[in-house]
Order: C-alpha cells, then structure tokens, then sequence
C-alpha cells in the first residue's frame, strides 16, 4: 500500500475489515497497474504555489523559436500578458542543459524577478528600463514571478518547460 492510501486509513475507520482489505487489495492493484507518474505530486503542488491572494496570473500570448547565426542555435521567443505588466523573455540553451533567461517589463520598471524551479528559487533585479537576465537556470519546469517595489503586488507567469 502506498504512504498516501496508508495515510487515508481514517477514511476506513468504522469499515468491517474485510471491506478495509478489499480496499487495501484495489489499492494496490492501481498501483501496479496505472502508478503515479514520477514527478506528478511535487509538479502539482508546484504549480499551485501562490503564498497570498495579492497575485496577477499573467497568461501565455505568444511562444516561438528564433533560429541563430548558426544552424544548430536556436532561441526562444515567450511573451506574457497581464492587466497591469507584459513579460517577454528570451531563452537560450546552454551547451551544459541550462539555459539563459533575457528578459523585458512593459511598462518598465525597478522590479525583483524570482524564477521558481524544481532546484529552488533564483532571483535577479530588473533595471530601470525592464531588462533582466538570470544565467545558468537549471531544466525543467519554471515560472516567472515579478514583485512590485513594495511587494504588495505579484504577477505570476504560467509554467513553461526549460
């Protein structure tokens, strides 16, 4: 039985124990079966971080690959679009799998941009004109998100894959 069926034990109090064994049975015939995909609970809990209700959820308006000097280079396009802050970022892949995040505020501004991943958080500051750039973000699945000056204020970016 896994550790999350083993945790729903109470859920079962006050069952005969044949009907707690044939539940034990079903469990763990789904999870032989059709098991969890690695990955998924800390993927869902990932994606439904948000620590207050002060949030702007941008959306994803445009994504696209941008081809190098060289053939074998390619770049990426991503633009975001809130109500109050659009996003554009650029992603360029490193030769060591992780990649480079260039990126612009509309309307610019002074802003701490935190990029949320797998690894842990990592951080950088906009400049007066919007630009920001974070080197060396690890792969996998992240999200953007941008704090006002005063941190009353968040816009977060969907998750993209790296």
């Amino acid at each position: 039985m896994s550790q999350d069926r083993a945790d729903d034990r109470a859920e079962t109090q006050g069952l005969p124990e044949d009907d707690v064994a044939l539940l034990a049975a079903v469990a763990a015939m789904l999870d032989a079966a059709d098991p969890v995909p690695p990955g998924l609970v800390d993927r869902v809990r990932f994606a439904i971080e948000l620590d207050d209700v002060d949030v702007e959820l941008s959306r994803l308006v445009e994504m696209s690959s941008l081809a190098g000097a060289r053939s074998d280079e390619f770049t990426r396009l991503v633009t975001f679009q809130g109500d109050s802050l659009t996003i554009m970022i650029t992603l360029e892949q490193g030769v060591d799998g992780t990649t480079r995040i260039d990126g612009w505020l509309t309307p610019a501004a002074c802003r701490r941009i935190e990029v949320r991943c797998p690894a842990g958080p990592r951080s950088t500051e906009s400049d007066d004109t919007g630009r920001f750039s974070l080197d060396a973000v690890p792969a996998g699945t992240v999200r953007l998100v941008v704090h006002d000056p005063d941190g009353a204020h968040r816009v977060i970016t969907p998750t993209i894959e790296l």
